[in-house]
């Protein structure tokens, strides 16, 4: 048997609604209120939050079902008017139609309440020193999605909305529920949020807030880092070098990758033209999709790239080879809230962690359809969003793809002409020939020596002593593979 779902048209609907209900409105939280249904208690849930979270990530529909397959008679279901369709479209197995809570629609009233809150930002440079305040202090540090578990506390509680922010953008119904929660919030609750979410919140909840100030305002002992600091410590991107560092990275692109002449001469063309289009705003991202079979160098430009850019920065790569399941998405960008893990996926984490801008994205031909389609949009917009409702911002950043399609026409097969389209520089690498081979050699020979070198060991061989066949394969790995271990007997 399907639920009805009832809806309240406006706020002051909604606090009469709750007043009569004596406080017992609960908001939607992935698994928690799968366990409130599973009790035996009567209970009262709205879904609004979650319904318009849905709407930009559907992925979340199957989660959402599942919390609310086991409704019955002692559950109500209440949303927002403005999203009571939606919930219909989504869920047309758990309910069957949506009623208004009031037959009389209430008016709105106007409240002149003015709010004397004060609203609190931290750097990145600063919140680790945040939390561990916290905790040697007693201070609980939370979001609105554990926000519950603390109602009946008296302890100083930081509630960081920065996701809460980025979810509720564009949404008004949901803004005037924020602004009703703080305007009755209990004096215990501080509210902070990342710098880089500010203009949004002034902009979104201007009439809340009365100021807005440093952490360190609030927590003397924790030191007032400008946000000009942070950027020291951002990305390093291929936009941000000067003119004498973009002709080394060329030099190092010419040197460094043996062989591939054509590649290297049309790479260097485009990334002059990505300079210029990402300069003016026409062009988020430089994308390259790289053909071949495995073991020809493709990752190589990549790796020389990163370390050209930030040497002491881990390279950003990712196996696409571990994506070709339905829910492979969860696992790049995180799993929906509630979920064990959804902390955050493998590429918001990388990204999150490794000061470069540039991300390796290997055997993405068996990557899912549905990431394929996250990749779509991510060379359109230069961000993405998490599972969290955190936003990356990788403006300026290289994608290199790579891929063992061997030809032009599997290519067509296996990638959509959109994905296509929005590629900058699409190449097939060729086995290198026998001379480009012994160049390879030669080369890394040179690099091992340095490497020794550097580490302080003796070198008991010269470059001439490291004698190999390379003739029967092509595989550049396998070749470097045999030169570590001639080296190794001399070692």
């Amino acid at each position: 048997m399907r639920n009805k779902l009832y809806y309240y048209r406006n706020k002051d609907e909604f606090n009469k609604f709750y007043n009569e209900s004596q406080n017992r409105i609960l908001p939607f939280e992935f698994v928690e209120t799968k366990k409130i249904i599973e009790d035996e208690s009567d209970n009262i849930i709205d879904i609004t939050n979650m319904v318009a979270y849905t709407d930009t990530n559907q992925a979340n529909i199957y989660s959402a079902i599942i919390n609310l397959k086991d409704l019955d008679d002692r559950n109500q279901i209440i949303i927002n008017k403005d999203w009571y369709e939606k919930a219909l479209y989504f869920f047309p197995t758990v309910f069957d139609e949506a009623l208004p809570l009031f037959d009389i629609e209430i008016s709105n009233e106007i409240s002149l309440k003015s709010f004397e809150r004060t609203f609190f930002y931290y750097n990145d440079v600063q919140y680790d020193d945040l939390l561990q305040y916290a905790q040697q202090n007693k201070i609980i540090v939370t979001n609105f999605a554990l926000l519950q578990k603390y109602t009946n506390c008296d302890n100083e509680i930081l509630l960081d909305i920065t996701s809460t922010i980025a979810s509720i953008k564009g949404s008004p119904q949901l803004i005037y529920l924020l602004e009703q929660y703080f305007a009755s919030s209990k004096d215990n609750i501080k509210v902070i949020i990342n710098y880089n979410k500010l203009d949004e919140v002034k902009e979104t909840l201007r009439l809340t807030f009365k100021s807005y100030q440093n952490i360190s305002e609030l927590y003397h002992e924790i030191t007032n880092i400008s946000p000009e600091f942070e950027k020291e410590d951002s990305p390093i991107k291929i936009v941000d070098l000067n003119e004498n560092e973009i002709n080394n990275l060329f030099d190092n692109i010419n040197n460094k990758l043996i062989g591939h002449m054509d590649f290297k001469s049309k790479l260097i063309s485009q990334l002059k033209n990505f300079l210029v289009l990402n300069k003016i705003g026409e062009r988020k991202i430089f994308s390259i999709f790289l053909l071949g079979k495995p073991g020809l160098g493709k990752t190589e430009i990549g790796k020389i790239i990163s370390k050209t850019l930030n040497p002491d920065s881990k390279i950003i790569k990712i196996n696409f080879g571990n994506y070709s399941s339905q829910d492979a998405l969860n696992s790049l960008i995180g799993s929906p809230a509630g979920y064990i893990g959804c902390e955050g996926g493998e590429l918001s984490k990388k990204v999150n962690s490794n000061k470069v801008g540039v991300i390796i994205c290997d055997e993405f031909e068996k990557a899912d359809s549905e990431i394929k389609n996250f990749f779509l949009e991510l060379l359109e917009d230069g961000r993405f969003t998490d599972s969290m409702s955190r936003e990356y911002d990788i403006n300026g950043y290289i994608i290199v793809f790579t891929s063992n399609i061997q030809n032009e026409n599997e290519f067509k097969n296996k990638i959509s002409p959109e994905f296509e389209s929005r590629v900058n520089l699409i190449c097939e690498f060729m086995p290198l020939t026998l001379a480009e081979k012994k160049e390879y050699v030669n080369f890394q020979i040179g690099c091992c020596i340095e490497k020794m070198k550097k580490e302080g060991l003796k070198i008991k061989f010269k470059p001439e002593d490291i004698i190999i066949s390379y003739n029967d394969t092509d595989d550049l790995r396998e070749i470097k593979n045999r030169i570590l271990n001639k080296i190794s007997e001399f070692v």
